[in-house]
């Protein structure tokens, strides 16, 4: 099908949108583990380390979340009206590690792992 460009203009508008959420979401899990950090710094070396990853890890899947968003915005502004959309089909380009780690397949692993590990580390103090 055709685009409008008004849809085209929507589109780009619920993407900046979603991003910005996204990005909300990122920084507020990060306070929460910086101050998980804060409270163990000087208590547990075992649980500083959990609370790392965790952060890490959720840096490196949300970051890909971001890269794949503004990709998504940067394709939709080079389109054309004229030019032929699906809107919502996955091209399939993406490839299945950059998959794996987007947020709602990584991040549940991840808590999951993580509460695993401070459930073993208080029961080995």
């Amino acid at each position: 099908m055709k685009i409008d460009p008004e849809v085209l203009r929507q589109l780009i508008q619920n993407e900046n949108e979603m991003t910005n959420h996204r990005m909300n979401w990122f920084l507020l899990l990060q306070g929460f583990m910086f101050a998980g950090l804060a409270f163990a710094w000087g208590k547990s070396t075992a649980l500083c380390i959990v609370f790392s990853c965790v952060g890490a890890l959720s840096s490196i899947s949300v970051g890909t979340l971001l890269k794949c968003g503004i990709d998504a915005i940067q394709k939709l502004e080079s389109m054309k009206p004229e030019d032929e959309c699906v809107i919502g089909k996955n091209n399939g380009d993406t490839h299945k590690l950059i998959q794996l780690i987007l947020p709602w397949n990584f991040i549940p692993a991840l808590m999951v792992v993580a509460w695993i590990s401070l459930i073993i580390i208080r029961l080995n103090q």
